[in-house]
């Protein structure tokens, strides 16, 4: 894709770097400096505390700015004169642990569909062969236990989200994937839902032509009292957008028949 006619919303794909020129990204809260320094890359970037900011930018300039002037910065030998670099978004390596605002129930052999969103982290590579230099979190989120107990159970990702059950609801974030979530709560009790656990690392990513990043649907199914679901994961992108592009595929292989710890369980 070329820069110059890329739509301000689409900050993925490929920009041509040339020596002694920098890429800024201003993707939600990440401020990113890409650092062309003939055979060496300089990677630097600073997060604010003031929120998820919903602006973004990334422009080419000539640039003088320091790497050592963010926070965070690292630099890279790489012996190829293309000034090819890639960025890409990916979904989480640990499932994302969503706490609506406000919980919600759902009654026996009821079910609702939830739209839920996620942070996404980016991958940067360069050169001909695309050789794979970092990943860095756009928003870092905290980390969570979920679980009944410290023996049973996985370290997830901790993130509040809006859960809407309206589409038009959600608010749009340029950094953040939007995934439906259908669940259905065949059981005889109540689902009271304070937290839920999407398993991301399983999920495709795609984009619309509008910017937006889409999974594709997920349905949990809980058959039985209790924070157990069955999981399905669709095919392709969900049904809400018309037409979609796959960005990256999941980054773990979902077996079928998968029963996942799904619903509010907590251990602090």
């Amino acid at each position: 894709m070329n820069p110059d006619t890329r739509a301000p919303s689409h900050w993925w794909g490929e920009y041509i770097i040339r020596s002694r020129q920098s890429l800024h990204c201003h993707i939600g809260p990440l401020s990113l400096l890409l650092h062309n320094e003939r055979e060496e890359w300089q990677i630097a970037y600073n997060r604010s505390d003031e929120g998820e900011d919903e602006n973004i930018a990334c422009e080419i300039t000539e640039s003088d700015i320091a790497p050592e002037s963010f926070a965070n910065n690292s630099r890279y030998i790489l012996h190829d004169d293309s000034g090819k670099l890639h960025i890409k978004p990916k979904l989480a390596d640990r499932p994302i642990v969503s706490r609506p605002w406000s919980p919600f129930h759902l009654t026996a052999g009821q079910e609702a569909t939830l739209y839920v969103s996620s942070p996404l982290w980016i991958e940067i590579t360069v050169g001909e062969q695309q050789r794979r230099l970092e990943e860095i979190a756009i928003h870092r989120p905290s980390d969570t236990w979920f679980g009944p107990s410290t023996r049973e159970g996985e370290l997830c990702y901790a993130s509040r989200t809006s859960c809407r059950l309206r589409l038009d609801e959600l608010p749009w974030r340029p950094h953040r994937a939007i995934t439906p979530v259908l669940i259905r709560n065949r059981a005889d009790s109540l689902l009271t839902l304070e937290r839920l656990s999407l398993p991301v690392p399983l999920l495709p990513l795609f984009a619309t032509a509008d910017g937006r990043l889409w999974t594709p649907r997920v349905t949990l199914t809980r058959d039985q009292d209790g924070d157990m679901a069955d999981l399905k994961i669709d095919k392709g992108a969900p049904t809400e957008i018309e037409a979609a592009t796959l960005l990256d595929t999941p980054r773990k292989a979902a077996g079928s028949g998968t029963l996942i710890r799904a619903f509010n369980a907590i251990f602090s």
